[in-house]
């Protein structure tokens, strides 16, 4: 059903795009270069309601390259007992075009409560079209996928890569 309203949505968008790019082209005097005026139009605002999303996927691809890594110091952390601390949890980050949620994964030596090892987790949400038109429960975007970065290593996992005891 919601993919009903959604391509409804969009069909309707289409045509009031349509009809503005065309009023728009007539404006232009030259045949052609009013064409293309107006196909530049339609274009722009085809892209309009989710330009927020093209913007905030390329800053969350970004964030999810240079720090959704597993940061671990292997020497140190062989043999030793270590619990997880998550904090922050579901950080939203300011300055971004899309609301990107950030959380730190700290593995801490239970004697001495250092960080040997850290990853971080990002998330992110759809822009304002998605969030307006209320289709979808998670409210993921539709601009790019996955919306979802962490490390391809549990945390089970890589305590038995690293040798060292995780207690839960």
């Amino acid at each position: 059903m919601s993919g009903i309203l959604f391509f409804g949505v969009m069909v309707a968008w289409a045509a009031v795009a349509f009809h503005l790019a065309k009023r728009l082209a007539r404006r232009v005097k030259h045949r052609l270069l009013g064409f293309g005026f107006g196909a530049l139009a339609f274009a722009l605002m085809m892209v309009l309601p989710v330009v927020d999303e093209i913007v905030g996927g390329y800053q969350f691809r970004a964030l999810c390259r240079e720090n959704a890594v597993l940061r671990i110091d292997a020497e140190r952390i062989k043999g030793r007992t270590v619990r997880v601390v998550v904090a922050p949890l579901n950080e939203i980050l300011p300055g971004k075009a899309i609301a990107i949620y950030r959380s730190h994964e700290s593995f801490r030596d239970t004697a001495t409560n250092e960080e040997i090892a850290s990853n971080e987790w990002y998330f992110a949400k759809g822009g304002w079209f998605i969030r307006m038109l209320g289709v979808s429960e998670t409210n993921d975007p539709i601009t790019f996928v996955p919306s979802a970065c962490y490390p391809s290593l549990g945390r089970q996992e890589i305590a038995e890569a690293y040798g060292f005891a995780l207690i839960k």
